[in-house]
């Protein structure tokens, strides 16, 4: 279980601009090319690289630390047959009240055979409250669970696979996956991958991508380019085991040194980075193609001051009014109150929003946008959100995932549409003179990775 500490020195390494741009180039290459595979070879596919992958999952940020994930790896074929008729079945019964134009298309209709056919299956469990043992009986935590900590970690995870050269599959999990693999009552299925390698002859659908403005909402005249095609799907080098071990162990050594930080310096950072930055984040997968996610980036000072404003009567309320004695003491480690200077301190604020898109607005009309039980927006911006963070790193600038609650003020502020929801505020900059973060440990793998 993850555990504080106290506070230590960040111990913060700063890298000159060539190698800022260097790094970022190179992560943001990486996820542009990425493409959704629905045909698996019989490449055997490594274990220990996907357990690899998934302790990177788990460097994810996460509100109060408090780690809400478990991920699943799904090897054995009869469960793998079981959740593909399960997949099935439930797309055959949305269907039958289901009508399309001739210029759609259901990408998902028929056969799921790729659920079986991927050496591996991850599902990812969103924990949704703790669970202890008092006098032999089961009672409920009402821990410091944010929605978007799993889908984060998400983001995290699909980064991850792509540095090791594995292909995957994201979709939504079916509704009968938490009975097929016996998961407690406090945990519900939130996302399904499908992971391994394309077949030789794996070509992908063509796709559009909305442009950069389009997802984008900024005070600059530098927009980097951005395909409003997705690229053809291409392999990645081949490598052996050790070679992808020895990859995805240095990845991991390298994103543990992320850190949620507080307290930043007023230095300007190269706006140019964060909007670059913001180019791996545009390319994460959504159902139905839809993209359900905007940022805005804020770098002006007086907007910065406003927002702190607004944010920090919302917090004293949450101090003062609405928060548990439980969530209080899970906040306490980490030295939080309603002062919120980081608002402010930091170069520049990029406010992710969810948006909530009507699915015949689809270019590829996904059965799983029929899914009335998940909110999809949400899952796919917080996890564009985990890709960013990962962007932000390789460019050598610091981050937090700060969540005031409620949030409806910045929709307000920003005058975006009511379809628009802010899930969270990033501030982006360098850290402050002898920054100190809390002391805090993750999970052991074990603690959320189950092997079937």
């Amino acid at each position: 279980m993850g555990h504080h500490k106290g506070f230590i020195p960040l111990h913060f390494q700063r890298i000159p601009p060539e190698e800022q741009w260097m790094r970022l180039n190179q992560y943001v290459r990486m996820m542009e090319k990425r493409r959704s595979v629905r045909s698996f070879s019989k490449r055997p596919l490594s274990e220990k690289v996907l357990e690899k992958v998934v302790h990177i999952a788990g460097t994810a940020p996460s509100g109060a630390n408090q780690q809400p994930w478990t991920y699943i790896l799904i090897k054995d074929p009869l469960i793998k047959r079981q959740i593909r008729l399960a997949a099935e079945q439930e797309e055959s019964q949305r269907l039958q009240n289901y009508k399309t134009n001739g210029e759609q298309k259901l990408s998902t209709l028929g056969s799921h055979q790729y659920l079986e056919d991927a050496p591996y299956l991850v599902a990812l469990f969103q924990i949704n409250y703790g669970l202890t043992e008092t006098n032999g009986r089961m009672q409920k935590i009402r821990h410091y669970y944010v929605r978007e900590s799993a889908p984060i970690s998400a983001g995290f995870f699909l980064a991850a696979l792509q540095h090791a050269g594995i292909d995957c599959l994201i979709r939504p999990p079916v509704s009968s996956l938490q009975k097929i693999l016996n998961r407690p009552k406090n945990e519900s299925p939130l996302l399904l991958f499908a992971v391994g390698y394309a077949k030789d002859n794996y070509e992908a659908p063509l796709l559009s991508r909305k442009s950069f403005s389009e997802l984008v909402i900024g005070e600059t005249s530098f927009i980097p380019d951005s395909q409003t095609k997705a690229p053809p799907y291409t392999r990645s080098e081949i490598r052996t085991i050790q070679e992808q071990l020895a990859k995805t162990e240095s990845y991991y050594q390298f994103i543990r040194k992320r850190r949620n930080v507080r307290h930043y310096s007023q230095e300007k950072v190269d706006e140019k980075l964060i909007y670059q930055a913001l180019r791996a984040a545009i390319t994460t997968p959504s159902s139905g193609n839809l993209q359900p996610y905007r940022f805005v980036v804020v770098n002006d000072q007086a907007k910065k001051e406003k927002i702190r404003a607004l944010a920090e009567v919302e917090e004293t309320k949450l101090y003062e009014e609405r928060i548990s004695d439980e969530w209080r003491k899970a906040l306490a480690p980490l030295g939080t109150n309603a002062s919120k200077p980081h608002l402010t301190d930091a170069s520049h604020l990029i406010v992710a929003f969810k948006v909530d898109i009507n699915s015949t607005q689809a270019e590829v009309v996904d059965t799983s946008l029929l899914q009335t039980n998940q909110d999809l927006s949400l899952i796919s911006t917080a996890m564009a959100v985990g890709v960013l963070l990962g962007a932000l790193h390789h460019a050598g600038l610091c981050t937090l995932t700060y969540t005031p609650s409620p949030m409806t003020f910045l929709r307000n502020y920003f005058n975006r549409p009511k379809n628009e929801m802010p899930i969270l505020v990033l501030p982006v900059g360098y850290p402050a003179p002898n920054c100190h973060v809390p002391n805090i440990t993750k999970k052991d793998l074990s603690e959320i990775l189950i092997k079937l």
